[in-house]
């Protein structure tokens, strides 16, 4: 159990129109990342992650990881500074050459931060070759650092010049191989996205300066998206719209579509042999920072933050009485460890706000706007015999329980979302 007066999080107020290091304001999750301390720009487009963003992220990265070692993938660590002579060689170095960030040796050697490794990989493909037929196909990725020169970062993690990404290779003898394994990552990020429960749409897109034969963005819609899909609420065919165009009748179905923003967290590329003859390639990538920013964006009111609860950095957070009021007399803090241990043992990681000179009221709405899925308030009902402690949940949801009946709730709600997530896996 961690005590909140321990935990580094400079919680600031934006005022309106105000810039922070030269940054504009644009977006619900930039604002309530920087206000409730979980993040700090250091100067245009990149982003200090302070601790408890970096727990989610933490999170996020180990659902990432258990869905990809299910379906096989291996994962290495590629260097983030990439030869420019690799690009040149892939034709990609002019194409994008304006997004790039460049940087040079002592010795004149030129290299690339790279913003994704197709290239890494095919050389290193080259360098142990021949494959044997009994090796392929096989999968490899990553989870680190990229960048791109973007020419007007904003909207804080959603659009940054370094993120946090997935990316992945898979390795093929032929084209029907690469489909089938393509397939088998379609399935890894379903569960990934269905374990987060965020209504993630994937779309066939344009392969653009990456290329190859077959493209499908992952798109999550929320009203800050710069992208548009076109959505059937019939039938749920979706498709991505060309800035500008209108949205029709759907193709599959023949109802009136549905116009929305979106952001895209995801992309998949089946690329052929382009990067590797013969050796037929496909690439996979999931912007993390990207991906936790936006479902903040998407689940959180405009005065406070709400997550995944697979992502939410603690799971619970326990406000004591303030000290010397009548509360504090039977729920001190020796006391109140002691009701932060027996709710950690049934919710998870379990914050104690020790800070008892401050108003019940102060810290609640702090903690409400932190975004905790489970807030335990010990207030006036906590004199009651039995005690009962307030339990606040999303969207002003309160109960008012005694300790076996609240323990008890947190292990059921968290007991029905794992049995939820199971049923919707097996009709992936």
């Amino acid at each position: 159990m961690k005590l909140l007066s321990k935990i580094f999080q400079p919680v600031i107020t934006i005022p309106k129109g105000a810039k922070i290091k030269n940054t504009e304001i644009t977006c619900k999750s930039q604002k309530l990342l920087l206000e409730c301390g979980l993040v700090r720009p250091t100067s245009t487009g990149f982003f200090t992650l302070l601790p408890l963003a970096r727990r989610a992220l933490t999170k996020l990265e180990n659902i990432v990881h258990r869905c990809l070692e299910d379906v096989g993938a291996q994962q290495i660590s590629l260097p983030c500074l990439t030869s420019s002579r690799l690009w040149e060689a892939s034709g990609r170095l002019d194409k994008v050459g304006s997004e790039l960030l460049k940087v040079e040796d002592r010795h004149n050697k030129k290299y690339i931060l790279s913003p994704t490794h197709e290239e890494a990989i095919a050389d290193l493909l080259s360098d142990v070759a021949p494959l044997s037929h009994k090796q392929l196909p096989f999968i490899l990725y990553q989870i680190g650092n990229k960048y791109r020169d973007e020419l007007r970062p904003k909207h804080g993690l959603l659009r940054s010049r370094e993120f946090l990404m997935m990316d992945a290779y898979s390795v093929h003898t032929d084209t029907d191989s690469a489909l089938c394994t393509y397939d088998t990552l379609t399935h890894a990020y379903r569960n990934v996205f269905r374990e987060l429960r965020l209504p993630v749409r994937r779309v066939e897109a344009p392969s653009g300066d990456m290329g190859g034969t077959l493209s499908h963005e992952w798109q999550l819609p929320a009203p800050s998206g710069e992208d548009c899909l076109s959505v059937c609420p019939s039938c749920s065919h979706t498709t991505l719209l060309e800035q500008g165009k209108e949205g029709s009748k759907c193709v599959a179905c023949g109802r009136e579509t549905e116009i929305c923003s979106s952001i895209e967290v995801g992309h998949t590329f089946v690329l052929g042999d382009r990067y590797s003859a013969p050796i037929v390639m496909a690439c996979y990538g999931i912007g993390l920072t990207r991906l936790l920013a936006a479902s903040v964006e998407l689940l959180s009111s405009e005065r406070s933050l709400r997550w995944p609860h697979a992502l939410a950095p603690y799971k619970a957070i326990v406000i004591g009485p303030k000290e010397g009021s009548k509360e504090w007399v039977h729920h001190d803090s020796p006391r109140l460890e002691q009701l932060g241990a027996q709710v950690e043992a049934v919710a998870g990681d379990v914050v104690l706000d020790d800070r008892h000179h401050l108003t019940i009221g102060n810290r609640l709405l702090q903690a409400d706007k932190t975004g905790y899925p489970y807030i335990i308030v010990c207030g006036r009902s906590a004199l009651e015999s039995p005690p009962r402690y307030e339990l606040h949940r999303d969207r002003g949801e309160v109960l008012t329980l005694p300790l076996n009946e609240l323990l008890a709730f947190i292990e059921n709600d968290n007991k029905e979302r794992d049995l939820k997530f199971k049923r919707e896996s097996e009709y992936i």
